[in-house]
């Protein structure tokens, strides 16, 4: 496959991706958290077979294998059983991240206009967006959660869109069209 093909093919599985997650939301929530539950208890399978299949040797360094695969092992069992509080949880933990952040950011807006620099209200406003954000994604975690699968497949529709838009392009003025 030439390379302008496999440029083109990644910009059509970006906006397939893209469309999937504005469409169907739930299900791609759905799908990476059973993902993420089978890879980890992979991991764990894998790393306590490591630690067995490594144990009359001097593998110091692999004993940790055991505790983290069987740790790996039972959050991705978790991941697996409990999908839809995973998925609720999300959300609310990027709310709580997201006020943190914003608070911060207010202590560096004050910090600034104490030390008189005259651009602090716009680090105020910054923060007092971010602050309403963060807000709107407590309220209800799981609306905006969706809407923010969907924004994320927003970006990579665009993302598909506009990739594919300049490899045509260049392809295009490299055949001197």
């Amino acid at each position: 496959m030439s390379s302008k093909n496999s440029l083109v093919a990644a910009s059509g599985v970006y906006a397939l991706v893209g469309l999937i997650l504005i469409f169907f939301p739930n299900r791609s929530l759905s799908f990476v958290c059973t993902l993420a539950g089978i890879l980890m208890v992979g991991y764990g399978v894998v790393a306590v077979i490591g630690f067995f299949a490594g144990r009359g040797t001097d593998a110091f360094a692999f004993r940790s294998d055991l505790v983290l695969g069987v740790m790996a092992g039972i959050v991705g069992i978790f991941f697996l059983l409990h999908s839809d509080f995973i998925i609720s949880v999300i959300p609310t933990i990027l709310g709580v991240y997201i006020l943190i952040d914003a608070l911060m950011n207010l202590k560096r807006g004050l910090d600034l206009r104490e030390l008189g620099y005259a651009g602090w209200t716009t680090t105020l406003v910054l923060s007092g967006i971010s602050l309403a954000m963060g807000l709107v994604i407590l309220w209800n975690p799981f609306k905006t959660g969706l809407i923010l699968w969907r924004v994320i497949g927003g970006v990579f529709l665009y993302l598909g869109a506009s990739d594919l838009w300049s490899v045509l392009k260049l392809d295009k003025l490299l055949r001197g069209e």
